[in-house]
């Protein structure tokens, strides 16, 4: 490729630092997230959403294990039982693409959660825009929650992660040990100092991640019409 248009510096870095050279890189921002950059103002506090998420196929062998299997069941567990204590009103949203998780959602919600309301086709965006917690597994929807503004708490999938830097931001919580699920969610949704620190995360995020936010798509066009009229561009 002549040009690799990237959303923010920290996808440069991460690119020059593995020897690609700076001069085919564009900084465009997202234009995919612009309707969400320009909807943060129109966002209420109702409910804890539940994310489910799809894995990458790059991990699906790593899901092949049994004990990784139960390792992951036995968070999943966790988390729906910490949500359980809670008095507050719980949304699930099952990912569109997958009619079934690795753990079935359905089953712990109904073991659980059975006032929970599920969901599975409905649009994320607007009920991210209506969360007051936003419970995510390692997926684009945590970039989403943050664009959006929300507190973010994230049980980690395996060990390793290479995903974005999320938790190397303080842009969200992370869940290390099951019995750690109920301490870290109370904190995200009550402790203000705690959501003090990770709002100072998501900005930081947000900076390091993504430019021309809210306008991407304007320059991404911008940056298009001068490649085709090659003005040394």
């Amino acid at each position: 490729a002549d040009k690799f248009f990237l959303y923010g510096n920290h996808s440069k870095n991460s690119l020059t630092f593995h020897g690609v050279p700076e001069e085919p890189l564009v900084i465009s921002g997202s234009a995919r997230y612009d309707i969400l950059f320009n909807e943060i103002k129109n966002t209420e506090e109702k409910y804890i959403i539940l994310m489910s998420s799809a894995l990458p196929s790059t991990l699906l062998s790593y899901f092949l294990s049994n004990n990784v299997i139960l390792e992951w069941e036995k968070m999943l567990t966790s988390v729906f039982l910490a949500l359980k204590e809670l008095n507050e009103e719980i949304i699930i949203k099952r990912h569109p693409t997958k009619n079934r998780e690795i753990i079935d959602f359905k089953v712990l919600a109904n073991k659980f959660l059975p006032g929970a309301k599920i969901y599975k086709n409905k649009n994320t965006y607007k009920l991210l825009s209506k969360s007051k917690l936003v419970v995510s597994m390692m997926s684009s929807t945590i970039t989403e929650a943050i664009i959006l503004n929300k507190p973010v708490v994230m049980p980690r999938h395996f060990n390793h992660d290479l995903g974005p830097p999320f938790a190397e931001t303080n842009a969200v919580l992370t869940i290390d040990k099951p019995e750690d699920a109920l301490t870290v969610i109370k904190k995200a949704l009550y402790d203000d100092e705690v959501k003090a620190q990770l709002k100072k995360g998501r900005e930081k995020f947000l900076k390091e991640n993504f430019e021309y936010r809210g306008n991407a798509t304007e320059k991404t066009i911008e940056f298009l019409d001068k490649i085709l009229e090659n003005e040394n561009f």
